[in-house]
């Protein structure tokens, strides 16, 4: 009855009671009870401090919220939430619940920068890629590949002459392909190489327009072992350039070779740089196309960021990637300006490149003391007419003359095809009537000058493919004069 009582008297007045006998019987649990609760308390100051700080960095503007700082942010929010539910309970029921809503207004922030930032993103994709157009399009402009582009100088375009100097302003050697030729044929046939006793290496870009320069070397020396490449890069190694060397005739215990190589340009008969027209094609083509591409390329990303360590390439576009980085690599080492370039300078500076590389091909795969041999390197161009079709509008093909010499018995000797006296208008009037009389379906012209039109019967055939075309429409092979 005494516990009975005892516990009624216990509930009856519990915080007195209560209170006196933890007091007295359970001092030290009062203690410990009252540390763990301060102990709580701190740990939730300091998770409200870490909540603070992360709050006062959270609003970073959006170029700067990349999406590694929203998921570092997002994880230590989480990692927070996690420390709250550990500590919470007790007294510090009240810190917790402003911890949970500190953390949802924070996660609410979170997600509303998220999406500000991708927005900015976007719209920074947006900026990058008209910039990037912008700049094709510039670059397309000053290759004259848009009508956008600056108009031409006008030139007539009957007037074959004023058609030459027209393109002698962009390549001051130029030449007529028929006058160029014969003159690289009269300057070594004086030095021991003929058709007969010499093969042919021909390094041009792989467009059917090229056919035009090949079937004239292959008039005077047979046909050609070709190496050909986007844009005349050189990928055949110096295993390549040794199989076609093994074909060469030998004449007195020596072969003979000589090389031609040439990048290529249009500039058509209204003087547009890189528009051609190609037959049963409605409008302009551009050459040379990979060089407008590689042009258009630098002037996105600049040269340095397509220079490559060389021997990598694109396994998907390697002819393509091996001249773009070629080309990088040379116009840095001449400290060319990007804003500078154009179809014209970069036809040029592929000009270069590629000569190079095939004299280092040469060195690699010709023994002087067994072989002599010519190197003949420039610019093909093509001065066609706008319309094909119109047969009123000559289209006519020039050689630039780059760089031209002999290696015989071991001595190298420069050559300047230029400086070999031209065949006068009548004896190239001559050469026209003999070929017209093997081929009247060329349809050769009477012109009283040096320069000759490509004739339109061979041109649409040559390049256009339709049956019956012949190979080459002149040989000036054992022609009478």
């Amino acid at each position: 009855m005494l516990m009975n009582k005892g516990s009624l008297n216990l509930t009856s007045t519990p915080k007195r009671v209560n209170t006196r006998t933890n007091v007295r019987v359970h001092g030290s649990k009062v203690q410990q009870s009252s540390t763990e609760l301060t102990v709580k308390q701190q740990q939730q100051q300091q998770q409200g401090s870490r909540f603070a700080a992360i709050t006062e960095t959270a609003p970073a503007p959006p170029s700067q919220m990349t999406p590694g700082v929203i998921g570092g942010m997002a994880a230590m929010m989480g990692a927070g939430i996690l420390i709250s539910k550990a500590t919470g309970g007790g007294s510090g029921g009240q810190n917790l619940a402003q911890l949970q809503g500190q953390q949802a207004a924070l996660a609410a922030q979170l997600q509303a920068q998220q999406a500000a930032t991708q927005a900015a993103l976007l719209a920074q994709q947006n900026q990058i890629q008209a910039a990037q157009a912008q700049q094709l399009a510039h670059a397309l402009q000053k290759a004259g590949m848009t009508g956008g582009s600056a108009a031409p100088k006008p030139v007539s375009s009957t007037s074959l002459e004023e058609r030459m100097k027209a393109v002698q302003q962009h390549f001051p050697t130029a030449l007529p392909v028929d006058d160029y030729m014969n003159r690289v044929e009269l300057a070594l046939s004086q030095l021991g190489f003929t058709g007969n006793n010499t093969i042919a290496m021909s390094n041009l870009c792989r467009d059917e327009s090229c056919m035009i320069l090949e079937d004239k070397i292959e008039s005077v020396f047979g046909a050609c072992f070709s190496t050909h490449g986007l844009g005349g890069v050189l990928t055949c190694g110096s295993i390549g350039i040794k199989a076609g060397l093994s074909h060469s005739p030998v004449v007195g215990g020596k072969e003979q070779y000589v090389f031609f190589s040439f990048p290529h340009i249009a500039i058509d008969s209204m003087n547009a740089i890189g528009k051609i027209s190609r037959p049963n094609r409605p409008g302009s083509s551009s050459a040379c196309g990979a060089l407008c591409a590689c042009l258009a390329d630098f002037q996105k990303d600049g040269v340095e960021a397509n220079c490559r360590v060389p021997g990598v390439h694109d396994a998907e576009n390697p002819e393509y990637s091996i001249l773009k980085q070629r080309l990088a690599r040379q116009l840095k080492s001449e400290n060319c300006k990007v804003e500078d370039l154009d179809l014209v300078s970069i036809t040029k500076a592929a000009e270069r490149t590629i000569t190079n590389d095939l004299k280092h091909l040469i060195s690699k795969a010709v023994d002087p003391s067994k072989a002599n041999y010519a190197v003949f390197t420039g610019v093909q161009i093509h001065n066609w007419a706008t319309d094909l079709t119109d047969g009123k509008t000559p289209s006519l093909e020039f050689v630039a003359a780059g760089e031209c010499y002999t290696v015989i018995n071991g001595k190298q000797e420069k050559l300047d095809v230029n400086a070999v006296p031209a065949l006068s208008p009548r004896q190239l009037r001559l050469l026209g009537q003999v070929a017209e009389e093997q081929h009247p379906e060329n349809d050769l012209p009477d012109q009283d000058s040096v320069v000759q039109e490509v004739p339109r019967g061979y041109l649409m055939r040559r390049i256009g493919g339709a049956a019956g075309a012949r190979k080459s429409p002149v040989s000036y092979i054992n022609v009478p004069m």
